[in-house]
């Protein structure tokens, strides 16, 4: 039976999402539409920094994505708690950026300082959009629905634009997190749009790699409202990770994982004869994925036998 998103999105509680959008019928969200002929890129780049935006106005932090022809991934971390400690003056704002009509027109400067006035008179709409700015729904709609219209207009088509709802995988622990962050990243690769990570386009690899001069502390969110979060592992590390196995997937027969890196498979956990199968698995319909006591304990918690992740789990991970 299927687990309904908000026992998988916890309200309450901080967590790592993977989260997956893809475009209904023969609708192409970017690149080259075969049916058309006509060239979408444009919207990669709108996608990307609206993406990159809305991060920074509801509490999440964005530490992967990959925005591809037909869909895009986000690999993102939610504090739905955030927006508690915020003053009512950044609530109004943030939520009047995610949803400014034409009051961003600077001709509309003075009607848009009368409505946020209003906002913040009136209690009931400061706690309904204080929730709302915490919500990964809400997120996901705001980035998705803009982008759906204007496709539609474009195209000049009607209906749905995207595939149901998106589709959202917890992610349980550190090695989770950074396993569907490499998934993400690799994206183009496996796809066979490129066959070097360093040319991969409209992910967030390329953002780090462009931070050459912070490789060498602990990854950071590439965009986010939320402080003082990251990953233990180095960036460098991750780096290294990824780009050995991106030349894997291009080069199997180059695959012998390299002695730098055998010690960050140790740390995490990591199955090293593995995971070049299940680099391509993480993103197959799971619901969460994390060592098989975190995903155990998943379940308990929504009291059910069972979540689906265990396959992935239990060969991704070195059992204890």
């Amino acid at each position: 039976m299927a687990i309904p998103r908000r026992e998988i999105v916890d309200s309450e509680t901080p967590g790592f999402y993977h989260c997956i959008s893809r475009c209904v019928r023969r609708a192409f969200l970017c690149g080259d539409d075969p049916f058309t002929g006509n060239n979408c890129n444009h919207r990669k780049n709108w996608l990307e920094k609206r993406m990159l935006e809305l991060a920074d106005i509801f509490s999440v932090q964005l530490y992967a994505y990959a925005v591809m022809d037909n869909h895009y991934h986000l690999v993102l971390y939610l504090d739905p708690k955030e927006p508690l400690s915020w003053s009512d003056e950044k609530v109004a704002e943030n939520w009047l950026r995610a949803y400014p009509g034409k009051l961003d027109h600077p001709e509309n400067k003075l009607l848009r300082e009368v409505k946020k006035q209003a906002i913040l008179a009136n209690d009931k709409k400061l706690k309904k959009y204080r929730k709302r700015l915490g919500s990964l729904s809400w997120f996901m709609a705001r980035l998705n629905e803009p982008l759906a219209k204007n496709s539609n207009f474009e195209d000049g088509v009607k209906g749905r634009f995207w595939e149901s709802r998106y589709q959202s995988i917890a992610l349980l622990d550190e090695t989770a997190v950074l396993s569907c962050m490499a998934y993400v990243d690799l994206n183009p690769i496996r796809a066979g749009v490129v066959k070097e990570i360093e040319k991969s386009l409209h992910t967030s690899m390329q953002k780090r790699i462009s931070k050459v001069s912070k490789l060498d502390v602990p990854i950071q969110a590439i965009a986010g409202a939320t402080g003082g979060h990251s990953i233990q592992i180095k960036s460098i590390d991750y780096l290294q990770l990824v780009e050995w196995t991106g030349r894997a997937i291009v080069h199997p027969e180059k695959a012998s994982i390299p002695p730098h890196l055998i010690s960050l498979f140790t740390r995490l956990n990591l199955q090293q004869d593995n995971w070049l199968t299940q680099i391509h698995r993480l993103g197959n319909n799971n619901r969460a994925i994390g060592s098989l006591e975190k995903l155990r304990l998943k379940a308990i918690a929504l009291k059910r036998k069972w979540i689906k992740g265990a396959s992935v789990s239990s060969q991704l991970y070195v059992r204890a």
